[in-house]
């Protein structure tokens, strides 16, 4: 055999891979990037697959991914900062009550005429709860893909200790305060109720009965109409169901429910794998939604919505498609696998062979799954002062929860109080 043969039989195969390699190469530079923001750091595992996943199926397209914001407030200070420099990023991964923030900023691309002009965008593959995450007013501004919502949390051995082995759990207020008072008045070491009163669970408890901080138009403030007073009642009671003698912080409240210290406790739907954790089997834990009343309840979502920011028509096509990929049934079943959100869309938990066998393995998240039907987004107050009229909520409303002011005098002085921080 000749030395010409066989030094080509030898570097075919190392031209035959470099070949390949430059075609990859080639294939790759020509592809479109899409560059993408998402937070929280702690779920860049998740951000990571759902952009491999979109990658495979959309060869054409790179996704250019920063995930090195810690948390939600960290990666919307972010946005502010790069648009300044005119340098935002094609998409991003907010959290939904800074929505509105970014929207009275113009920083945000309404999304309804892509909606609207899509054929695959209809209830079949897109449940109504991805959208109405993402609303702010009338236009919608994000797409839900992941949410928590306030729920209850309860110790089943103790709810059934006092039920006489009855393991229901009611599902009215006027129950579930007594059952918080039985636990109470036969454990001198445990309180029998405890519930968030920030400006999330104060949104939730108005929604509940069926009403709203503002009106559409952000023209008047509603949540001191026949809700806003029902709600702001029930906190009374909770307070006199024994939370007013002992007030804690978030941290606290949660430690003391895993430390089986108190009962039932209204939190964050997102907080039940870390509860699961710290019980670790001591004692079952049962969840339930919150209860509501009349066809116009609804509850505010807190978690993730995916956004738009390019305004070059091309790129618009191609962050929509990646959009609805998140949203759809395959990026769904990545968000609800790897962390502890409820996906928006309600057809990715129904889909069978996805997300449904999942489900029915942890029953625990049916109080959340069943909350997402009444989903809204989590409102935002319209200018500036949004953040310190949050603040406002959970001073007035702690006022109440504590027994220091009645519920109705301090409706109309929150009331006042922040009509004097909206925009003029």
């Amino acid at each position: 055999m000749s030395v010409l043969k066989i030094m080509s039989q030898r570097c075919l195969p190392a031209v035959i891979v470099l070949g390949a390699v430059l075609i990859g190469n080639v294939a790759h530079a020509q592809s479109t990037v899409l560059r993408v923001s998402a937070a929280p750091s702690i779920f860049s595992k998740t951000f990571r697959a759902l952009a491999s996943a979109f990658e495979r199926e959309n060869p054409d397209v790179r996704i250019d991914l920063d995930v090195s914001q810690f948390d939600q407030p960290a990666i919307m200070r972010q946005t502010l900062r790069m648009a300044i420099f005119g340098d935002l990023p094609d998409v991003s991964f907010q959290g939904s009550n800074y929505l509105r923030l970014l929207a009275d900023r113009n920083l945000l691309i309404p999304l309804d005429r892509f909606m609207n002009a899509d054929p695959a965008w209809n209830p079949q593959l897109y449940s109504p709860s991805v959208a109405s995450a993402g609303r702010v007013g009338k236009m919608t501004y994000g797409l839900g893909v992941g949410m928590s919502f306030p729920i209850v949390f309860y110790n089943k051995s103790l709810v059934s200790k006092v039920q006489e082995g009855a393991s229901s759990f009611p599902g009215n207020w006027d129950g579930i305060l007594e059952v918080a008072r039985r636990i109470q008045s036969e454990n001198n070491q445990v309180l029998g109720l405890f519930s968030e009163y920030n400006s999330f669970m104060f949104q939730g408890l108005v929604g509940c009965f069926g009403g709203s901080m503002m009106n559409a138009d952000d023209s008047r403030i509603t949540f001191t109409d026949n809700a806003g007073q029902e709600a702001m009642e029930l906190i009374r009671r909770i307070g006199l169901a024994g939370q007013a003698k002992v007030d804690m912080t978030k941290s606290q409240s949660r430690q003391a429910f895993t430390g089986a210290r108190i009962a039932i406790l209204l939190d964050s739907s997102s907080s039940l794998a870390s509860f699961e954790s710290e019980v670790a089997g001591r004692f079952e834990i049962g969840t339930a939604p919150l209860p509501m009343t009349g066809s116009d309840a609804s509850l505010p979502t807190a978690g993730i919505t995916v956004v738009m920011h390019t305004t070059d028509p091309a790129r618009q096509g191609l962050a929509w498609r990646f959009m609805k990929f998140v949203t759809g049934v395959e990026g769904q079943t990545v968000v609800a696998t790897t962390t502890g959100y409820v996906p928006a869309n309600e057809t990715a938990i129904a889909n069978p062979g996805s997300l449904a066998d999942h489900y029915a393995a942890h029953p625990n998240m049916q109080a959340a799954l069943r909350s997402t039907p009444r989903s809204r987004g989590w409102y935002a107050f319209p200018g500036e002062n949004a953040g310190r009229i949050d603040m406002m909520i959970e001073d007035r409303v702690g006022e109440v929860m504590r027994l220091r002011q009645l519920p109705a005098p301090a409706l109309d002085r929150l009331a006042k109080d922040i009509s004097t921080q909206l925009p003029k």
